[in-house]
């Protein structure tokens, strides 16, 4: 091919052109964004593409970052055209939806979908398709190949949850993205194998995969019901994509190859091995809330240095299992004190670095409680991501006098957490310290206030 033939949309492309194209391009960017990187005194690796796209999310980025970032983007304007003609065209040439070029642009997904483009062979026809060697066995009922492609598609990823969870102890972009994306493009491929399906029973067959996927981890302690509620919507939304493409090749002719069947597989567990290996580095988020108190700083410092005891929440989220400050203490007075802040799961232990009364206390946080108990059907129940992988690393207390003689309390907590994609999982911390800060915050508040 032509170089002046990738701008053109019109024209289709055989997998092995795609392959070989695709893995030019991205060892030729990769090496591009090395070199911008090691100009701005930075490392960076394959992996960063991923950690990159959390920190883009999440907007916080300093003056030196931006400027960082807007050359990264022009460098990639080039590749994203040729990525997405050279898409175009082999979704043309494997009898697909063009429109599918739209999962290119989602991180991670589109590492999939490269690899199932690249895996899907050249046809004429459904008739051409290869078939796979478990061909015989699939029952030609739809009630039957629904529950095949259940059973199997089931087996398959909760073995690789196991690794990624059990051994690798690893809670990314694999785990939340790949697997939810195969438990939806499996379940609909093995689905339709013997027979076309529509877009309603391809869903349906792959949302009930994940539903029995959740109940199974649930039974097998992998997770817990709240931490299973919270990735629900991820869950599904990844699942519906790679329904999406699974019916995309159902309805193409493409089901009855067997690498389109384990490229995802393949992928998906090279990238968690990778993942695992990867020395990720989570960004640090700030959480801030604020009230206003009608009484003057000093009263309220008294109150919040060490707050009294406060009273059971009200809330829905408390009651799920989610940790809660109950009261505080502290031993001492000025830099050096520690303070310590009493949770229903603990106490977070807080060496005081900053102390200008009654304007400014900040404290660092040299140990932790786990920050929640997981519902389950079993007593004890150890969860890794629970105990470890949230960390809160410092907090700060400012008072700042209003003018009509109020006093505006801010609360911030600085924290991290290995749970990816981070801009996913950020929704869910913040809003849970925002409702710890204003359990605390308004207590103070009546405090003073009384």
């Amino acid at each position: 091919m032509k170089l002046r033939d990738f701008f053109r949309w019109s024209g289709e492309i055989n997998r092995i052109t795609y392959l070989s194209w695709g893995v030019l391009f991205f060892a030729l960017k990769y090496n591009i964004d090395r070199l911008l990187a090691f100009s701005f005194g930075r490392s960076w690796y394959f992996y960063e593409y991923y950690v990159q796209a959390d920190q883009l999310a999440l907007g916080e980025l300093s003056p030196e970052d931006r400027m960082f970032y807007l050359y990264l983007l022009a460098l990639s304007l080039p590749f994203i055209c040729l990525g997405t003609v050279l898409t175009v065209k082999r979704l043309r040439s494997a009898k697909l939806p063009t429109w599918l070029v739209t999962f290119f642009f989602i991180p991670f997904v589109n590492l999939v979908l490269f690899t199932i483009l690249a895996a899907i062979p050249e046809r004429k026809s459904p008739q051409e398709s290869s078939e796979l060697f478990w061909a015989k066995f699939i029952p030609n009922s739809a009630y039957g190949s629904a529950l095949l492609a259940l059973g199997s598609v089931l087996l398959l990823s909760l073995l690789m949850t196991l690794l990624f969870v059990n051994y690798l102890n690893e809670y990314g972009w694999s785990l939340f993205v790949g697997i939810p994306f195969y438990l939806g493009f499996g379940s609909v491929y093995i689905y339709g194998y013997k027979q076309p399906v529509t877009l309603g029973q391809a869903l349906g067959v792959a949302f009930t995969t994940v539903l029995f996927f959740s109940g199974i981890i649930f039974i097998l302690a992998f997770e817990g019901l709240i931490c299973l509620a919270m990735a629900f919507p991820l869950l599904l939304v990844i699942a519906w994509i790679g329904a999406t493409v699974g019916y995309a090749v159902q309805r193409g002719g493409g089901a009855g190859s067997l690498q389109v069947f384990t490229a995802p597989i393949c992928v998906i567990l090279l990238f968690g091995f990778v993942e695992a290996e990867s020395d990720l580095s989570p960004p640090l988020f700030s959480v801030v809330t604020e009230v206003s108190i009608q009484a003057p700083p000093q009263a309220v410092w008294d109150q919040l240095v060490a707050f009294s005891h406060i009273e059971e929440p009200e809330e829905l989220l408390f009651q799920t299992g989610i940790a809660y400050p109950i009261h505080a203490e502290i031993e001492g007075v000025g830099l050096g004190a520690i303070r310590h802040c009493n949770f229903t799961t603990g106490a977070f232990v807080e060496p005081i670095t900053k102390w200008e009364e009654p304007y400014l206390l900040e404290f660092s946080v040299a140990a932790q409680p786990p920050p929640m108990v997981e519902w389950s059907i079993y007593e004890d129940m150890h969860m890794e991501h629970v105990e470890g992988y949230f960390r809160s690393e410092k907090g700060q207390f400012y008072l700042e006098v209003l003018p009509d003689g109020r006093t505006l309390l801010r609360g911030t907590t600085w924290y991290r957490h290995d749970i990816w994609p981070t801009f996913y999982w950020r929704l869910w911390s913040d809003y849970i310290l925002h409702q710890i800060h204003l359990r605390v915050l308004n207590h103070i508040k009546q405090e003073a206030e009384w």
